[in-house]
């Protein structure tokens, strides 16, 4: 608990699209429970901000 894991998605084969901080707040058995605390480092795909736009 405590501790910062990072939430990758990747897109095609293997290649980083996001990944996004998150704080653990549980961790058992059956899942891993983690939080977004505000001002947490986001980072996307400049394709997507670039559609976004």
């Amino acid at each position: 608990m405590g501790q910062t894991v990072v939430r990758r998605d990747v897109y095609g084969p293997g290649r980083v699209w996001s990944e996004h901080a998150l704080r653990v707040v549980a961790d058992t058995s059956e899942a891993l429970m983690a939080a977004c605390s505000p001002g947490a480092e986001t980072r996307w795909s400049a394709l997507y901000l670039r559609a976004r736009a």
